[in-house]
Order: C-alpha cells, then structure tokens, then sequence
C-alpha cells in the first residue's frame, strides 16, 4: 500500500469510527438519565427520526439506521481495502455508483410516499453503499497516476509534475524506474 493511501486511510477511517462511536455513547448516556436533547448534537450528521432509528441501550440512537449502516460500511470498505484484490479505480468507481442505485431507490420510492422501508433495508443499502465507497476512495489515492503512466511512453513525454527537468520519462523522484 502506497504512503498517500495508508495518510488517507489513518485520517479517514477513524471519522466514521468517531461517528459510530459517539453515537452509540450518547445512546449509552440517555439509558443512564441523560436529557434526549443530546440527540440534536447528530442533526448535522442525521434527521434523527426516531422510527428509523436503530435502540441501542433501550433507547433510539441518534442516527437513523441507513446513516448508521453508511458509517459502518465505510469503515469496512476502508479496512478491506487491505484485504481485498486489487482492481482498477475505474471499476471500484463503478462499483460505487452501482451500490448507490438501491439505496437510491429505496430513499426515494419512501419519499414518494409509493411504500414505507424497513430498517432491515436501509441497513442492507447503507452498508453496501458505504462499503463501495470507502473502498473506491483508498482505491482512486492507490491507483493515482496509473493511467496517465501510460501517457510517460507517448512521443513527447508526458512528466509528473514531482520529476526534475533533468530525469527521463521513466525515471520519478519517488525512487526511479517505472511506474
């Protein structure tokens, strides 16, 4: 894994961490007396609406189940990308788009009024969506700069903007060779 991926992957992972895990603690602190006012804390993460919350201690947390599973699944996206082969950018970013498609459609077709969801499938679209994202992130920063790698091999040579004037199209400042 590249240095730029693992910056990323230590600044971004501990966000949803930190989401999840405040949540989860304000839930914890109104099961011991706390005021629910505590709730409006997460309205910039979350509308909150208690239906659509998932009970944690007893009482609604203070974001909905989709957020939730969205925060977790971008935390498991983000440490899979480990674990996982490597695939293009472009395919992780496929792969993305296609997972919002049915978060997609479930949100709207309740905004519509055209049926209620259940908590069970906003966590199973929350989860997928945050998952495919969290990895195409580490995957754009891992994969930064391959395709226009090709480009070094065109007639007139395409540099990096990190190369000297003096290196050869094959040869970067990051260590030499090909990329």
């Amino acid at each position: 894994m590249r240095r730029d991926t693992r910056i990323v992957l230590g600044v971004a992972a501990p966000i949803p961490a930190l989401i999840l895990l405040a949540s989860a603690f304000c839930s914890w602190a109104i099961a011991h007396g706390a005021s629910m006012q505590w709730r409006l804390l997460f309205r910039v993460l979350c509308h909150g609406i208690v239906s659509r919350c998932l009970t944690l201690f007893g009482v609604p947390m203070p974001i909905c189940a989709r957020c939730t599973a969205i925060y977790a699944g971008l935390l498991i996206g983000l440490l899979a990308f480990w674990f996982l082969p490597a695939i293009t950018e472009k395919a992780a970013r496929f792969f993305a788009f296609a997972a919002l498609v049915p978060m997609g459609i479930d949100g709207l077709t309740q905004l519509f009024g055209w049926r209620e969801s259940t908590n069970e499938l906003r966590i199973a679209t929350g989860i997928l969506a945050g998952f495919a994202f969290g990895f195409w992130v580490l995957c754009a920063v891992e994969r930064q700069g391959e395709d226009t790698a090709a480009l070094l091999d065109a007639p007139g040579g395409v540099r990096y903007a990190s190369e000297t004037p003096t290196s050869s199209p094959h040869e970067t400042s990051h260590g030499g060779g090909r990329r």
